[in-house]
């Protein structure tokens, strides 16, 4: 078995009321979602699961030999374990967790009573990774996306490199999950920094736009860059994803 990263841990507190899982983003970890998880159980006594999404929180090497059907599927078992537990389910996730966050909710709309994508990609892009995914001479790896952070002195455990076949995944599946968006009828909120140098802001317009929920709320960040779990509106979306799931079990 791959050794995990010292802190990619997958994580669970427990809690009342309901269970939410907490899924990190592409070639991240659970470090990311860590605070979120933990702030969450403190102050508003929720239960979280953090999974480590497959071939994530070990190597490039090891990521190289997944795909986006096992992502898809660490966050599906993860999703399954919480509803065996018979409370009301959320879901939150960052970037590619975002993603996820929305592949389940579509999938799952008699499991889940809400979600809160993060920076999550959903088939709106500026280019240029077009580019590297239909170029045939790319390299097998190029340089790491994690720590676009702005707070200073903040580092997301996250691969330095990545694996371009996995990036080709990934960009597979956000394609074929934005165009389901319209299959999500559960509570929404879209949280999104203005600034992102990874997920480009339109992403967030876009899901807003497409999905089919009654109740959609946008909330934009303006001092956090991609990792915003992290970053300086941190507390911002503990309350905010806090407030609003409360909002559901009242109802």
């Amino acid at each position: 078995m791959t050794k995990i990263m010292p802190g990619a841990e997958p994580f669970r507190f427990e809690g009342k009321d309901c269970n939410i899982l907490v899924i990190h983003g592409f070639t991240g970890s659970t470090q990311s979602m860590r605070y979120l998880g933990e702030e969450l159980n403190n102050q508003f006594g929720f239960g979280t699961l953090g999974p480590c999404l497959a071939g994530h929180g070990t190597s490039p090497d090891d990521m190289e030999t997944t795909g986006y059907l096992d992502w898809l599927s660490s966050a599906e078992t993860a999703l399954q374990e919480l509803a065996s537990l018979g409370k009301p389910v959320f879901v939150t996730g960052l970037s590619m967790g975002g993603m996820l966050t929305l592949h389940l909710a579509q999938k799952y709309p008699d499991i889940i009573s809400g979600i809160a994508p993060i920076n999550a990609v959903a088939g709106e892009h500026d280019g240029s990774l077009a580019e590297l995914i239909v170029d045939v001479d790319a390299p097998s790896r190029i340089p790491g996306i994690g720590s676009d952070i702005k707070a200073p002195d903040v580092t997301e455990l996250a691969y330095p490199e990545v694996p371009v076949k996995c990036l080709r995944d990934v960009y597979l599946a956000q394609a074929a999950i934005g165009d389901l968006l319209h299959k999500i009828t559960c509570p929404v909120l879209v949280i999104q920094s203005r600034d992102d140098h990874v997920v480009h802001p339109t992403n967030a317009q876009r899901i807003v736009r497409k999905v089919s929920s009654s109740d959609v709320r946008l909330l934009w960040l303006d001092n956090s860059y991609h990792v915003a779990t992290l970053d300086n509106d941190k507390d911002l979306i503990v309350e905010s994803i806090g407030k609003f799931f409360s909002e559901q079990l009242a109802t």
